[in-house]
């Protein structure tokens, strides 16, 4: 099977990188799947068994969505299908606002989608069909937290992305309890992870989008997580159902936090709080990017 993953209109062309598709070509190559990438619809002008198409159709963050980017690309994929109707095309929506469904100008009935962070309630993402959704994540997070004295009950340090002064409300709640900041210029990496290692809970709202690379962090380094009620609706482990006081804590109001923060680090709370963190760990770590974009295209030649 042949794959042409062509990355137009994308403001930062690298991160294509980080696709499951594109980490994992080895893996897909062993298997007879080989994706080629194309940063130009004119060099992959030619038949290939599926197309995967990268745009970037995030409305909402004018930083990055340049409209009059978009409309030339639209215009040279119709023209790419009706010169190559027998290319199987594969919507991607990937943008890092998870629950809207973006790429529905390059979607057509029957296409599959490779959706990334999806709602758990797949009708949040019509017109898209549920059927016709696979789930996946790009591939982020490292074990950054280490084994440190403990000196903060919980920690958010982080930018102001997101709903207008919501991260900076999670900000002030966590520093009653522990650590809380809200940065305009993200502080060095060694820095943070030395922040984050001393402390005992990882608060991780939302920004742009339910999942980040946050949430992926506390989990690799088994550091247990309270996030918000927005990012327990969406799968951010993809192909499981991540539960509160499972796999995480939640908090529906900012407000809330100091209250859950000061209840789970009591002492007696200390092994519930460490199975959390655990179960956590575990979860993420069960997450196989290759196996689970070899599921996707398995599917696409069965069908």
């Amino acid at each position: 099977m042949n794959i042409a993953f062509v990355v137009e209109a994308y403001p930062d062309s690298s991160q294509a990188r980080l696709a499951p598709w594109v980490y994992c070509a080895k893996e897909l190559t062993s298997r007879g799947i080989h994706v080629s990438t194309f940063h130009r619809f004119e060099d992959a002008w030619r038949f290939f068994d599926a197309m995967i198409l990268m745009v970037w159709l995030d409305w909402e963050n004018r930083e990055h969505f340049k409209a009059e980017r978009i409309l030339p690309v639209m215009e040279k994929y119709s023209a790419y299908r009706a010169a190559f109707p027998g290319t199987l095309q594969i919507v991607v929506n990937h943008t890092d606002m998870c629950r809207r469904a973006y790429a529905t100008p390059y979607w057509r009935l029957g296409d599959p989608i490779l959706f990334r962070t999806p709602a758990y309630d797949r009708a949040e993402l019509a017109p898209f069909p549920a059927e016709d959704i696979f789930s996946y994540e790009i591939i982020w997070g490292e074990e950054c937290f280490h084994a440190a004295p403990i000196k903060y009950a919980a920690g958010f340090v982080g930018t102001p992305s997101g709903p207008r002064g919501y991260r900076e409300t999670v900000a002030l709640e966590t520093s009653k309890v522990g650590l809380g900041a809200c940065v305009t210029q993200r502080i060095p990496n060694t820095q943070y992870n030395e922040l984050m290692s001393s402390c005992q809970i990882i608060v991780c709202p939302q920004g742009w989008g339910e999942s980040s690379s946050r949430h992926w962090d506390a989990w690799r380094s088994g550091k247990p997580i309270l996030t918000d009620r927005a990012c327990d609706s969406v799968e951010m482990i993809p192909g499981l159902r991540l539960r509160e006081r499972v796999h995480y804590l939640v908090y529906d109001d900012p407000a809330e936090i100091p209250d859950i923060v000061s209840d789970w680090t009591k002492p007696e709370r200390a092994d519930d709080l460490a199975e959390i963190a655990l179960n956590g760990r575990k979860a993420a770590l069960s997450y196989d990017p290759g196996k689970r974009i070899v599921e996707f295209f398995q599917r696409l030649e069965c069908a």
